[in-house]
């Protein structure tokens, strides 16, 4: 996978100091925002290799897709994706103890 290898790439050399975390149905020019565990790449094994390489820096939540009754902002999205975030970072964290 494209992306587990840029991070281990960049990564593994400290290079990488924020990740937004995101993804996306398909590819250009065909693709859709979507939430990050619906997408082409897998968040866990994104989260696992930042762990590995020794990550330090920080994350956030990038685009969201719209919810029904959402703020703007997309609170709502945006609070699933810190959630699944948070839970996959204390999972990484426990396999890693």
């Amino acid at each position: 996978d494209y992306v587990i290898e840029a991070i281990r790439h960049f990564g593994g050399r400290g290079r990488i100091i924020y990740v937004h975390f995101r993804d996306v149905q398909g590819t250009v020019p065909n693709f859709n925002e979507c939430f990050i565990n619906e997408g082409n790449v897998d968040p866990f094994d994104v989260m696992k290799t930042l762990k590995e390489v020794g990550f330090t820096g920080f994350m956030i939540t990038d685009h969201v897709p719209a919810m029904v009754e959402d703020s703007d902002w997309g609170h709502r999205g945006r609070a699933y994706a810190i959630g699944y975030m948070t839970a996959m970072l204390e999972m990484v964290n426990r396999l890693a103890a």
